[in-house]
C-alpha cells in the first residue's frame, strides 16, 4: 500500500500481524484501510441500505443466472447452455459471489426499481464485515459509474479520482491501492452513464479487468444493458426477478397498516399488479395509500400513467407526513426539488454535494451575465475592504477605504474579466506544505529564482520611486513566487457535514492570508520599516489567500448561490432544506452529500414543470 495516510497523523512504521495469511502491514496502513471501510459503511450501509424503503419489511428477492449477458471466451469451443437458470429460494448475493472463485467478477441486472442497488449494498455490507476481520481481503468500495462519462478515462485513473473526491483519500494512497489491487470496486448504475458512452465504458471495464486481474461487481438496468453491442467479460451474471403475486400479497399482509383498499384493487387490477412487481413501487404504494378506500384509489389502463400518478400521490402524501417540520411551502419545496433533479439528470450525477455546485447550473445567458457581474463586485469588495482597512491603519480610515475600494473594484474587474465562462469551482479543503518542494535545494532554488526576479523588478521600480520601495516590492514578488509554489491542496477529511468543503476553504484562505502576510511583512519590514512591511505583507497575503488558499472558491460559490437564490431556484440555507427533503423521504444523506431515494423518483421530478411564481 501507499506510504501516505488518510488522516493527517504521523506515519508509524511498526508492523502488525493480522489475517489468516499473517500478512504484515504498518499500523498507519491498517488505520488507512479501516478509515476507508468505515466511510463506505457509514455512507452506504448505514446511510442508504439501513434507511432504504426496502428495509421497512424485507422482501426476499428471487435471483436467476443469466450466462447470456456476459462474454464467455470458451463458448466457441465448448457448447454451453446460455438459458436463464432460476436459483434456489433463499440464495443470497454473497453466496453467488463466493461460488465464482478466484478473480470474482459479477454483473447484477434487473428492471427499474427491482432492488439492484439494495442487492449491491447487501453484498457491500457482508464484504465489509469480512474485510474488517481479515486484512488479506480486498477493501469493498461503492462507486457510481455515472461520473465516468465526464472524462472517459481509464478505469484505474477514474477510481483514483473518485476515491479522492468522494472518499477524501489522498491520490498517492488511492494509486497504491488501485495498482496493488487492494480494492474490490462495487460499481452501481452502468445504465446512468450517458447512452452514447456506455459501450466505451464496458470496453474500459474489460480492459481494466484484463490489465489488473481485478475483482469487480457492476449493476445495470437489464434493458439498457441488452441493447449495447459490447458485453462485459465477466465470470457470472444474475438477474433480480420481479415479485410474484404471492410475494406481493404476503408483503401487504405483513406491513401492519391498513392497506385493505390497495390489496383489493391489486387483486382486480392487472395494471396495478404489474406495477407492484417492482419492490420500489410496492413500497411507495404502501406509504402512499395507507388507509385509502378502494373507491378513492386512482385507476388507469395505461401503465405509465398509473406510475406517474403514483409518484404524484407519493409526493403529495410525503408533504403531509406527520412528525416533520413544515418550514417550507409545498409549492416552493417542490420547485427546488424539480430544479435539483433536472440539474443532476443533466450532468448524469448521482450524489449531490453542495460545495460541488458549478456555474453550468446557470441555464441561460441572463443568469450567466448576472453571475459575472456579482463575481466582479464580490472580488472588488473582498479586495477593497481588506486593502482599505490595511491602508487606513497608516494614512487614515476614510482615505484608506476610498483608495482600497477603488483598488479593489479595479482588481475585481480584472479577475472577473479573466474568469472563463463555466470555469469550475474548486474547493481547497486542506493545505499543506509540499516537503519535496520546500526541502533543501528545492526551496532554496525557488526562493533564489523568485528573489532574482524580484530584485530586478525592484531595481526598475527603485529608479522611479526610491530604491527602498523598489526592493520591497521586489522582495514581495520573490517571496510570493518562492513560497506560493510550495503550497499544495489536498482533500483529506471525510465530508460528513453538508457544504463542509466551502467552510474549510474559508478557514484555509484566512490561514494562508495571515501566514504569508506576516512572512512577507517581516521580510519587507526589515528593509523599509515594520509598519510599511506589514501593510504590504498583509496585502500580499490577501492575494495568496484568495488565489491559492481557497478564497476564490468561496467568492465564486457565494456568487453562484446568490444568483440561484435570487431567482428562486434554491433556498438560501440549502443544507437545511436538503435535510428537510430527507425527512420527507425524497432524499437520503450519503456522508456530506445527498441522493434521491431512487433514480425513478428523481427522473419523475426532473420531468415536472417548474412553477416560476
Amino acid at each position: 500500500m501507499g506510504r501516505n495516510q488518510v488522516s493527517g497523523s504521523r506515519l508509524i512504521e511498526e508492523p502488525i500481524q493480522l489475517g489468516i495469511h499473517n500478512k504484515s502491514i504498518t499500523q498507519q496502513e491498517s488505520r488507512n484501510r479501516q478509515a476507508l471501510l468505515t466511510k463506505v459503511n457509514n455512507f452506504w450501509v448505514k446511510g442508504v441500505l439501513e434507511k432504504s424503503l426496502y428495509n421497512q419489511v424485507m422482501i426476499e428477492l428471487g435471483l436467476e443466472e443469466r450466462p447470456d449477458a456476459i462474454t464467455n471466451p470458451w463458448s466457441v469451443i465448448i457448447e454451453t447452455d446460455d438459458s436463464p437458470q432460476a436459483l434456489p429460494n433463499g440464495t443470497k448475493i454473497i453466496d453467488i459471489f463466493d461460488q465464482i472463485g478466484t478473480g470474482r467478477t459479477l454483473l447484477i441486472l434487473g428492471e427499474p426499481g427491482s432492488g439492484k442497488t439494495t442487492t449491491l449494498l447487501e453484498l457491500t455490507r457482508d464484504l465489509i464485515a469480512r474485510a474488517e476481520q481479515d486484512i488479506n481481503l480486498l477493501i469493498p468500495v461503492v462507486f457510481n459509474l455515472s461520473s465516468w462519462a465526464d472524462k472517459r478515462e481509464k478505469i484505474a485513473d477514474w477510481l483514483v479520482e473518485e476515491l479522492n473526491s468522494k472518499y477524501d483519500v489522498p491520490k498517492k494512497i488511492s494509486q497504491a491501492w488501485v495498482t496493488q489491487q487492494q480494492l474490490l470496486p462495487l460499481l452501481d448504475s452502468l445504465d446512468e452513464v450517458k447512452a452514447e458512452y456506455r459501450n466505451d465504458c464496458i470496453a474500459a471495464l474489460n480492459q481494466f479487468k484484463q490489465e489488473y486481474g481485478a475483482e469487480l461487481v457492476v449493476c445495470s438496468r437489464i434493458k439498457d444493458y441488452e441493447i449495447l453491442s459490447n458485453r462485459l467479460n465477466f465470470q457470472s451474471a444474475v438477474y433480480i426477478r420481479l415479485l410474484t403475486l404471492e410475494q406481493i400479497y404476503n408483503y401487504l399482509d405483513s406491513v401492519g397498516t391498513d392497506l385493505t383498499g390497495l390489496r383489493t384493487l391489486i387483486v382486480e387490477d392487472t395494471v396495478l399488479q404489474e406495477l407492484a412487481q417492482s419492490p420500489l413501487m410496492l413500497n411507495i404504494m404502501t406509504l402512499t395509500y395507507q388507509g385509502v378506500a378502494v373507491e378513492d384509489l386512482p385507476e388507469s389502463e395505461v401503465l405509465e400513467e398509473r406510475r406517474k400518478q403514483l409518484f404524484d400521490d407519493y409526493i403529495e402524501n410525503m408533504f403531509k407526513r406527520r412528525g416533520v417540520s413544515t418550514r417550507y411551502s409545498k409549492e416552493r419545496a417542490k420547485c427546488w426539488l424539480v430544479w435539483l433533479a433536472q440539474r443532476i439528470v443533466q450532468k448524469s450525477q448521482t450524489v449531490f454535494l453542495i460545495e460541488k455546485m458549478q456555474p453550468y447550473w446557470l441555464i441561460n445567458r441572463k443568469l450567466k451575465n448576472n453571475y459575472k457581474l456579482v463575481l466582479i463586485l464580490s472580488y472588488g469588495l473582498s479586495y477593497g475592504l481588506i486593502i482599505g482597512l490595511i491602508i487606513g491603519l497608516t494614512v487614515g480610515l476614510i482615505i484608506g477605504l476610498t483608495v482600497g475600494l477603488l483598488f479593489g473594484l479595479m482588481a475585481g474587474l480584472l479577475f472577473g474579466l479573466m474568469e472563463e465562462e463555466n470555469e469550475s469551482i474548486k474547493t481547497v479543503e486542506n493545505i499543506k506544505l509540499n516537503f519535496e518542494k520546500v526541502s533543501s535545494f528545492g526551496l532554496l532554488f525557488r526562493l533564489y529564482l523568485g528573489l532574482f526576479v524580484g530584485v530586478n523588478f525592484g531595481l526598475i521600480f527603485g529608479l522611479m520611486g526610491g530604491l527602498a520601495i523598489g526592493l520591497s516590492i521586489g522582495l514581495f514578488v520573490g517571496v510570493y513566487f518562492g513560497l506560493i509554489q510550495s503550497i499544495e491542496n489536498s482533500e483529506i477529511e471525510a465530508k460528513t457535514i453538508p457544504n463542509q468543503g466551502i467552510w474549510k476553504s474559508v478557514r484555509n484562505a484566512i490561514t494562508v492570508y495571515l501566514i504569508i502576510g506576516l512572512i512577507i511583512g517581516l521580510i519587507i519590514g526589515l528593509t523599509v520599516g515594520l509598519d510599511f512591511g506589514l501593510m504590504v505583507g498583509l496585502m500580499g497575503g490577501l492575494i495568496c489567500g484568495l488565489r491559492a488558499g481557497g478564497g476564490e472558491a468561496c467568492i465564486k460559490h457565494f456568487s453562484l448561490r446568490l444568483i440561484l437564490w435570487r431567482n428562486n431556484y434554491i433556498p438560501w440555507n440549502y443544507a437545511r432544506f436538503l435535510d428537510y427533503a430527507a425527512e420527507r423521504i425524497f432524499l437520503q444523506k450519503v456522508g456530506g452529500g445527498y441522493i434521491f431515494i431512487h433514480r425513478m423518483l428523481m427522473e419523475h421530478f426532473a420531468q415536472m414543470e417548474i412553477d416560476e411564481r
